[in-house]
């Protein structure tokens, strides 16, 4: 979504209209949950942690019309406010769980599989994502985070300096390294594979 499309879209939701929040849903659920599901590895988990999103969204929204008279203010997007809150949201989630995995199924495939999404444009087969979740799984929290936002959800370093709280130097410095962890790690499991 636009920056312009986003801003026509704030002054509907301070206005209270549900049709604005119904546009936001549509352009965000999907990436949202493909993000959550990449994280936790639970179809099920993706599924009601992407609800909550989108409902904790709804009451700041709700929130905000009544006490300031519709007058909120999202720093950057939707995308960065709406990320913020999944991500913590799965902190959340991990406080509460211990982390387990689930296979990817059909309809999970064909979900993450997004056409506009260069980094999983020549991923086409089942084999491929699970190599890439579990490729991914090998890194820290840290590192998995910010090339899930980066490559797979393609944002925009500012959108995922407010989502982190980091300043977006150190964020260039992350993604280096994140991608040396992955081309590492990636490596390793083809010489394992080989033996």
């Amino acid at each position: 979504m636009k920056h312009k499309e986003e801003k026509s879209i704030l002054k509907r939701l301070q206005k209270g209209e549900k049709e604005a929040f119904a546009e936001v849903y549509d352009a965000y659920s999907v990436r949202i949950f493909r993000f959550v599901y990449l994280k936790t590895g639970s179809k099920e988990t993706a599924e009601d942690l992407t609800s909550e999103v989108f409902f904790k969204f709804w009451k700041y929204i709700e929130l905000k019309n009544e006490v300031g008279n519709g007058k909120f203010v999202l720093n950057n997007s939707f995308s960065s406010f709406i990320y913020k809150i999944a991500r913590n949201l799965i902190i959340d989630h991990y406080r509460k769980k211990k982390d387990y995995l689930v296979d990817i199924d059909e309809e999970v495939e064909n979900t993450i599989v997004d056409q506009n999404q260069d980094i999983l444009a020549d991923i086409t087969k089942k084999e491929e994502i699970e190599d890439l979740k579990e490729s991914l799984s090998y890194l820290k929290d840290d590192y998995q985070e910010i090339l899930i936002f980066r490559y797979v959800e393609d944002l925009l370093m500012s959108e995922i300096a407010e989502i982190t709280g980091k300043k977006e130097g150190a964020l260039r410095v992350q993604i280096h390294r994140a991608i040396k962890a992955l081309e590492k790690v990636v490596e390793m499991r083809e010489n394992e594979r080989n033996k």
